[in-house]
């Protein structure tokens, strides 16, 4: 599971306390929008039309599905694809009136913004540095379905063909360590995700 550093589903976001947090010369402020499940892209997609159609250029500036590329390997097979950071969030960097706020309120799929009430609060510039520097990582998460202790077969490099338990696994370096049995002695030896497979007795 992707670690995330701010918990939207709790609104535990550090939003600004006033106006000026985070605010520009020309006052735009980033927002999140909940939207229904599954529906981020349609949003996303909605509001820009709404920018389009009404010439909201200069009040609607960034519309942002935050993502990552991750690499998930199971089954011994590697996948890589792009994930939401925040499902069921879309961040908007755009000029707060209360015209736009019904505006986007009523964008089919919306449900609401991430506030106090029927209050929107924007997004700290902080917090929002964060997300916009996730966005430009182009760092592969990888997600893997092996265990410390499962048994596990080197397909590739210099080891290929032992086998042996795996003691240490690091998600963030896409490596693991084995025990591999070298010369009757077991010696723990690293391998990346893409040299070993599920050991099948």
């Amino acid at each position: 599971m992707i670690e995330q550093d701010i918990n939207v589903e709790d609104q535990e976001l550090e939003v600004a306390g006033s106006q000026s947090d985070g605010e520009v010369e020309d006052g735009r402020q980033w927002y999140i929008i909940q939207c229904f499940s599954a529906q981020e892209y349609k949003v996303k997609a909605r509001i820009e039309k709404l920018v389009e159609d009404k010439g909201y250029q200069n009040r609607i500036f960034r519309v942002l599905v935050p993502e990552e590329e991750t690499i998930e390997i199971k089954n011994n097979k590697r996948v890589e694809k792009t994930a939401k950071i925040y499902p069921g969030y879309v961040f908007v960097q755009l000029v707060y009136d209360n015209d736009i706020y019904y505006e986007l309120r009523s964008i089919l799929g919306v449900s609401g913004f991430v506030g106090s009430k029927n209050t929107p609060v924007p997004v700290t510039e902080d917090e929002m540095l964060k997300i916009l520097r996730k966005v430009g990582d182009k760092t592969r998460k990888i997600d893997v379905d092996f265990e410390e202790g499962e048994v596990i077969k080197v397909v590739a490099g210099p080891f290929r063909g032992y086998t042996g338990p795996i003691s240490e696994i690091n998600v963030e370096k896409g490596s693991l360590k084995a025990l591999i049995s070298i010369f009757g002695r077991e010696t723990p030896v690293q391998l990346d995700f893409d040299q070993v497979e599920k050991s099948v007795e």
